[in-house]
């Protein structure tokens, strides 16, 4: 269902109407060829660095941290990996390997927590254990140097709103431990706001460095932009769903 929520199907289904769809009524014509017009505007838009740039604006609540602030589980959420043709050949997906990464900033600066590799890959159920996103995910964290009996693999849940009530199953783990989430930017204001519905000491980190820069370069449209502004639509989509079934 991830699939169907993308800007770039509606953009071009509404394309393709208006291209094909013919009245004997003029000005129903031309508000078709307005909407078409206005279709390929907006996809042009989405398909800029400069929106992207908005989009983050909207979604990235990473926070600073008080100076004596120090966490006792660091939550890595997971984001992805692609089955191979044989288990050895599967592997992580970009927005895990960030994840990661970024999560090793934050285990070498506070020595004394817990990872958490939190998350199963959904639609995988066929092929692999729900435990196989965990264990390459702690494959890589071993390999930038985490301690294994740092590690803890949490395989059950499937989504942003099951991590943190898989998170409080946990033992050792009260609603005030002080707890670092590590996602992907444009996955953290979702994410924060479903861990702070169950713990009250919980900070969010980010992939990357927080920045709105405005250039030429940022109004040419691109696929890869394209490919970006997808993931946080659909974020901003989930947002939206959270928001109304709570």
């Amino acid at each position: 269902m991830r699939a169907l929520v993308d800007p770039l199907w509606a953009l071009l289904l509404a394309i393709a109407f208006t291209a094909f769809f013919k009245t004997n009524s003029i000005q129903i014509n031309k508000l078709l060829k307005r909407f078409c017009i206005s279709s390929l505007v907006v996809l042009t838009f989405l398909s800029t660095g400069f929106a992207t740039s908005i989009l983050d604006g909207l979604l990235d609540t990473e926070q600073a941290t008080k100076s004596e602030w120090s966490p006792k589980y660091i939550f890595v959420l997971g984001g992805g990996y692609e089955v191979g043709a044989t288990p050895p050949e599967d592997f992580l997906g970009t927005e895990s390997t960030r994840r990661i990464n970024a999560a090793s900033v934050l285990w070498r600066k506070y020595p004394s927590a817990k990872v958490v590799f939190s998350g199963q890959e959904p639609g995988t159920q066929d092929d692999r254990p729900p435990t196989r996103h965990g264990e390459l995910a702690v494959e890589h964290a071993i390999s930038l140097g985490l301690a294994e009996s740092r590690v803890i693999t949490e395989s059950i849940s499937s989504n942003t709103r099951e991590h943190p009530v898989q998170a409080k199953s946990l033992s050792g783990i009260e609603s005030d431990t002080p707890i670092a989430i590590v996602t992907s930017n444009f996955h953290l204001r979702r994410a924060l706001r479903e861990f702070q519905r169950y713990f009250s000491n919980v900070y969010s980190f980010g992939t990357e460095e927080s920045s709105f820069s405005v250039s030429l370069i940022s109004f040419i449209p691109f696929t890869s932009s394209l490919d970006d502004n997808t993931y946080r639509i659909k974020e901003l989509v989930g947002i939206i769903s959270y928001q109304l079934s709570s």
